[in-house]
């Protein structure tokens, strides 16, 4: 579905993605993992358009997505749920979730994207009134997400969702974005600095350190490699 081939990214002088190539399987979940400022986030900016690549090409279901506009690009089905979540403190959870579908315009549709949300996160129904700043951190990813999926997307970008969570919460987040690839098909793309639970939730993993992506393996092989154990894992 997704294919990157060694792509190449620069903020000013510094080089951030020195020949970054990956592949996403539809309807899979792929996961890369590496340290703080190994060009995990990076890679998902260049794929959504935000980040201008310098070289190298991005394919989206068999056609060139590189230098496209964030906007088209989400029109192709592509959604990413940034880091630090970036929802819009002051609108309410239903005002949030209704932005997701900007690009929209069949009234029916958006209701039914709605529903869907909902029926992945009942806790925002149950607050669709409320103002989204006045929401825990863990009702805040929540709400990320399924703003990401009101636009039905095919493949869903996740940056950091454990990011400054408890590990009850992670763990409930992760078990929603698993139900999310089964019950609706969507491709996800999570990037992580929890490698232990991207790797457990993931088929594919990519490893990637300072720009290069150095391993790529099943989640499974990932999890046993003492390599990865030792860097990642804590081990």
């Amino acid at each position: 579905m997704l294919k990157l081939k060694e792509i190449h990214s620069h903020y000013g002088q510094i080089h951030a993605l020195k020949g970054v190539s990956l592949e996403v399987k539809e309807g899979s979940i792929c996961c890369l993992i590496g340290a703080n400022g190994a060009g995990k986030s990076t890679t998902l900016m260049s794929i959504s358009g935000i980040q201008l690549i310098t070289s190298g090409n991005i394919e989206f279901q068999g056609k060139p997505i590189g230098g496209r506009a964030p906007e088209e690009i989400v029109r192709r089905g592509i959604v990413q749920v940034p880091e630090g979540r970036r929802i819009f403190p002051l609108l309410t959870v239903q005002e949030n979730l209704t932005l997701g579908a900007y690009l929209r315009k069949d009234k029916k549709e958006i209701n039914e994207a709605l529903t869907r949300a909902f029926s992945f996160f009942p806790i925002l129904e149950e607050r669709r009134r409320q103002v989204g700043g006045t929401l825990s951190g863990g009702e805040q990813q929540m709400l990320a997400i399924a703003r990401g999926l009101m636009s039905t997307p095919r493949l869903l970008l996740l940056d950091e969702p454990s990011l400054g969570l408890a590990p009850l919460v992670v763990e409930h987040i992760m078990g929603i974005i698993r139900q999310i690839r089964e019950e609706q098909g969507v491709t996800i793309l999570l990037v992580e600095q929890n490698a232990q639970a991207a790797l457990e939730l993931a088929d594919y993993g990519y490893v990637i350190e300072t720009g290069r992506v150095v391993l790529e393996d099943s989640a499974r092989s990932l999890l046993e490699n003492p390599k990865v154990r030792e860097a990642y894992l804590g081990e």
